[in-house]
């Protein structure tokens, strides 16, 4: 299927890594020209290189705090600068803490919303005039399945996860008379070096080897494992296609059928 991104213009935050990495590769194998920000230069050099040796594309970096106001402004201005023009925002960056409710202090949640809560908003409300100036573009946040699925243990990331939905719904209406799509995808776990981690910690703290751990983890997943990068990755870039013309205001979660209820 042609999706109709050659030549565009693709910011990824949070593109170092993960699914921004994996987003960024899929975008560039399209043909698209991309731009991937994160905080580490260093990470993103490695990044951009490895995506060029990849597709044969060049991709632009950009470092930039995006929990602040200015690093969210310097961010966008360097890619409409560079790029020439918008076409596409992922906002993916930001990785919220779990944790026990009672025992988080307050700087912690202003941490974790500062970047991947606020940052989202802000890039969206920073990119949206030149979107509405150069005709219509595509926004996509990256919001996981907290956002639906409650627990105890990550309030913090799940509240987050819930506003962008929420955000992305309102966002969508706003954008829809200047032809700016707005979708969200609701990644459950996937294969990244954060859960790869996180697996780790908590095979240790069940006094198990690694390995065992996982397969008694996957045994619980319908599809006997979690998503990786790329099958997330795949969505996004469809969603930001010319495929998509007719999708905006949508969440789509890619959890490999985890989530317990029905969404209307």
């Amino acid at each position: 299927m042609e999706l109709g991104l050659k030549g565009k213009t693709v910011l990824v935050t949070g593109g170092s890594k993960g699914i921004g990495r994996a987003t960024a590769r899929a975008m560039a194998a399209e043909g698209a020209r991309v731009m991937i920000c994160s905080r580490s230069a260093p990470a993103l050099e490695e990044a951009a290189g490895a995506i060029r040796r990849e597709t044969g594309q060049a991709v632009e970096i950009v470092a930039a705090d995006l929990s602040r106001l200015e690093g969210v402004e310097s961010a966008a201005a360097a890619a409409i600068q560079r790029l020439g023009r918008l076409d596409v925002l992922v906002n993916n960056a930001g990785a919220i803490k779990g944790g026990d409710f009672l025992a988080t202090p307050d700087d912690e949640w202003m941490t974790g919303w500062s970047l991947k809560l606020l940052g989202y908003i802000r890039m969206a409300r920073t990119v949206l005039p030149q979107m509405r100036t150069q005709g219509g573009g595509r926004i996509v946040n990256v919001a996981g399945v907290a956002a639906r699925n409650p627990a105890t243990t990550y309030m913090m990331g799940g509240a987050a996860n819930a506003a962008l939905i929420n955000f992305t719904k309102a966002l969508a209406d706003l954008g829809a008379p200047s032809n700016i799509l707005v979708t969200a995808v609701s990644p459950g776990p996937v294969k990244t070096d954060r859960w790869d981690s996180l697996q780790r910690q908590q095979a240790a703290a069940a006094g198990k080897d690694l390995e065992t751990f996982v397969k008694e983890q996957n045994r619980n997943f319908p599809l006997g494992r979690i998503a990786l990068p790329e099958e997330v990755a795949d969505l996004v870039c469809f969603l930001a296609s010319e495929r998509a013309s007719f999708l905006t205001g949508i969440a789509i979660t890619v959890d490999g059928g985890i989530s317990r209820g029905v969404y209307l």
